[in-house]
């Protein structure tokens, strides 16, 4: 009996290993500056926010970032000048990231809690 239950637990953690993997997955790929900006439409900066987003549910708050005008642009959202230029000059239009010169725009978007 004891065989069984050990094979039985080894089967169910083998079953239960690529779910674990896609959930991560999804955790990477998750920056969208439009859904990002949009759940912050009619808010003011500091204004608590939480929404749903690829079965994940974020909480945070709204303040100024950078956002880009092109779709095509691949960011992690996680980029420290994202947040940097922003604060220094509210009407930047352009920043550069890793040498790459990005047109866009500063606006209130949804920015996770970081420490200070």
């Amino acid at each position: 009996m004891n065989k069984n239950i050990f094979f039985s637990a080894i089967l169910c953690s083998l079953c239960l290993t690529p779910f674990t993997t896609q959930a991560n997955d999804k955790v990477e790929t998750t920056y969208n500056a439009q859904k990002y900006q949009q759940v912050c439409k009619g808010k003011m900066q500091g204004d608590q926010v939480s929404f749903a987003y690829r079965g994940i549910i974020w909480n945070g708050t709204c303040e100024p970032q950078f956002f880009p005008s092109s779709k095509k642009v691949m960011l992690k959202g996680d980029e420290a000048e994202l947040n940097s230029i922003c604060h220094s000059d509210t009407n930047a239009t352009s920043m550069n990231i890793e040498g790459h010169e990005i047109k866009g725009k500063c606006a209130l978007g949804f920015t996770a809690p970081r420490p200070k």
